[in-house]
């Protein structure tokens, strides 16, 4: 093939409509409607409503005098005036334009300027269910007979762990912010050859991969040798769009079994191009027995490790990118059709697939979608580290007991499957000198 042919090659076709459109009626924006969705932190909500755009809906959140939630379309249904300039009442907020008060579930509670029952009893204004757990703020944007509970995962509830919420924007698409999840490989490149040990040394070495399907969606199970230990990492897909990763410096110096996660996250969709990371970083001595983290550097638009916003000046940026950097310059919305995967894109063309196949099932769902919990009422989750100290480099065989053993222990409680998983090693895999 020769080369030159860039006049040849001017051409770019329309993006993947099906994966990457989140609007109302878009069969992806219909399939994220159906599951709780991360809208806002809490504490960007004070004594007025806060406009904000989700699924490419214009919304105004808000919490009235009594303490109650609301989430209600943005233009009033007068005459189409921003509620966000609304007044918070004691019940609900009222339009400034004219005093159309509205409660938070839409209904209209009083028309100052309309004697008599009539307006009040035809018009209800769009509203969607709201939680808070944890200084985060969920909302449901699908149709409410559908209407899960809201997840909680187990991960919310170890022992001795903070959670600090924290929320970042990039403008691209939700999707190639959500598949870098499943591109272990980049961790390699991007992360420590390219721009130096963004995360540390550790990640850097080469690594036999492997990918999953579990009862939540999927992982990636990456195996490593270092300093005389086996290292399996388990990088979590929560569909439709959440994602848990394991320790951001994980140095694999030391023994463990079954370490959890540093950080739940959703990639929730704001529209087409534009996408909000919102969710928790948790701290624990065992995640970061060094102290290389910061939950004051953690919040609305921050985070206590590199390449994740565009603060950093644009030379640095471009002499060390980051996950920002490569999302991003994919364009607003990546496309497809230009790309040209190979065997090391195994997991994003997996999540892919698995995304089409869950949207092609929207029109059969007659009930509300529900993930299995154990017994304790949680959802049991799947991504971790397990670092051993062992004679030999079978990287492929550790990683598949691994992984064999976490996702077969899914309704045990926590200690039970680290019970199991160690026993599994230390049946399986001679210790060497620890």
């Amino acid at each position: 093939m020769t080369g030159y042919i860039g006049y040849h090659k001017r051409d770019v076709p329309a993006p993947d409509d099906e994966l990457t459109r989140v609007g109302p009626g878009a069969p992806c924006g219909e399939w994220l409607r159906r599951s709780w969705q991360p809208a806002a932190l809490a504490a960007e909500v004070g004594d007025t409503p806060l406009a904000l755009r989700l699924l490419g809906e214009d919304l105004v959140l808000f919490r009235d005098r009594s303490g109650r939630w609301g989430l209600l379309h943005r233009h009033c249904s007068h005459r189409g005036a921003s509620l966000e300039y609304a007044i918070v009442m004691e019940r609900g907020i009222s339009c400034c334009y004219h005093g159309w008060h509205y409660d938070v579930d839409g209904t209209l509670l009083d028309t100052p300027a309309e004697p008599g029952e009539r307006m009040r009893s035809r018009v209800v204004h769009g509203a969607y269910p709201v939680e808070e757990r944890n200084g985060i703020v969920f909302a449901y944007l699908g149709p409410p007979e559908l209407k899960p509970r809201l997840p909680e995962f187990d991960v919310e509830a170890i022992p001795a762990t903070r959670s600090v919420p924290f929320s970042l924007e990039t403008p691209c698409n939700w999707l190639q912010v959500y598949e870098n999840t499943q591109d272990p490989v980049h961790v390699v490149y991007l992360h420590t050859r390219t721009s130096g040990a963004q995360f540390g040394d550790a990640s850097g070495a080469d690594q036999a991969l492997d990918y999953r399907e579990t009862p939540l969606g999927m992982v990636n199970v990456q195996t490593r040798v270092w300093g005389g230990r086996l290292w399996t990492r388990m990088t979590e897909t929560i569909l439709p769009n959440a994602n848990q990763t394991g320790a951001i410096w994980e140095a694999a110096d030391r023994d463990k079994v079954l370490q959890r996660s540093s950080m739940l996250r959703w990639m929730v969709p704001v529209d087409d191009t534009h996408t909000l990371t919102i969710g928790w970083r948790f701290y624990r001595r065992e995640l970061d027995p060094t102290g290389l983290g910061n939950p004051d550097a953690v919040g609305k638009g921050k985070i206590d490790f590199m390449g994740q916003t565009a603060e950093r000046p644009y030379d640095e940026r471009q002499r060390q990118p980051g996950d920002y950097e490569v999302q991003v310059s994919q364009r607003p919305i990546a496309v497809h059709a230009l790309e040209n995967l190979a065997t090391s894109d195994r997991g994003v063309s997996m999540l892919r697939r698995l995304i089409r196949l869950a949207i092609r099932a929207v029109p059969q769902e007659t009930a509300p979608r529900e993930p299995f919990r154990a017994p304790d009422g949680r959802v049991s989750t799947f991504c971790q580290d397990t670092v051993w100290s062992v004679e030999g480099t079978r990287l492929a065989e550790f990683g598949a007991a691994v992984a064999d053993s976490v996702i077969a222990s899914a309704a045990d409680p926590l200690d039970e499957r680290c019970a199991r998983l160690l026993a599994t090693l230390q049946t399986r895999f001679k210790r060497g000198p620890s």
